[in-house]
Formats: C-alpha cells, sequence, structure tokens
C-alpha cells in the first residue's frame, strides 16, 4: 500500500467559531490541508470512489486515509455551535 507522509508542520489550523470571516478560514484551511500532504487537500477539493469496498486498491485506500485526516482537521477546527 502507498504510504501517506503525514507532514506536520507544528502549527493548529485556525478555529472557526463563526465570528471571523469565513472566506479567510477556508484559505487557511485549504492551506493547512496542503501542508499535511497535497493529496489530502486533493480528496478534500475532489470527489474520490472506491469501486470495491471489499478489496479497495492502494490508491482507494490511500485516498480514504487521506480523507480521514481532512475531516479529522475540519472538525477540530469548527466550533461545534457553528458545525
Amino acid at each position: 500500500m502507498a504510504q501517506i507522509v503525514f507532514n506536520h508542520v507544528g502549527w493548529k489550523p485556525l478555529f472557526f467559531h463563526g465570528t471571523s470571516s469565513f472566506d479567510y478560514c477556508k484559505r487557511k484551511m485549504k492551506i493547512y490541508l496542503g501542508s499535511i500532504n497535497d493529496r489530502v487537500w486533493e480528496v478534500t477539493e475532489n470527489d474520490f470512489v472506491i469501486l470495491d469496498p471489499a478489496n479497495p486498491t492502494d490508491n482507494g485506500k490511500a485516498n480514504k486515509q487521506c480523507n480521514t485526516m481532512a475531516l479529522n482537521t475540519i472538525y477540530n477546527g469548527v466550533d461545534s455551535k457553528v458545525f
């Protein structure tokens, strides 16, 4: 399986409380997700499909892992009152 390297740069994504500019936060999150790994942003921006969930390809596994990384980052970057 292709391993996705986590390139964490040591800073946290901007936390969106609902009071700051959404467009600003969105741009910051895009940059943050790309800093984790380019593919993390790619699966966030573009849909992907795993054709056979019982027997996923290496590419499908990597996309699923990147999607999970992106979702975790986004969920942790949005206040529960806004989400």
